[in-house]
């Protein structure tokens, strides 16, 4: 429990309901965490289902937080990194 008194959200949940992932690929996550012993975002990046940046915000959406996006030099890069990676993944899925 945190200190507001509501039960922490599993992070298989909170990717699921930003729609980053499915529930299949939380199971086959959570499979291979059993003998990895790994987190499962860093499995999640690993498998390529994921990208850091969309790990870094459900991590904070987990623990409650709103990540403060940058502005200025480099505005846009994020947004550009997860529309590669989803373009990258769409194509491997087909």
């Amino acid at each position: 429990m945190n200190d507001t008194g509501t039960e922490r959200r599993l992070l298989g949940t909170v990717l699921v309901d930003e729609r980053a992932v499915d529930e299949a690929e939380v199971y086959r996550a959570l499979r291979e965490q059993i003998e990895t012993h790994e987190p499962i975002g860093e499995i999640l990046v690993g498998l390529g289902r994921i990208c850091r940046p969309q790990l870094d915000r459900a991590l904070a959406h987990q623990a409650g937080l709103e990540l403060d996006e940058r502005t200025g030099f480099g505005t846009g890069l994020r947004v550009e990194i997860e529309r590669r990676h989803e373009i990258r993944r769409a194509i491997f899925d087909a």
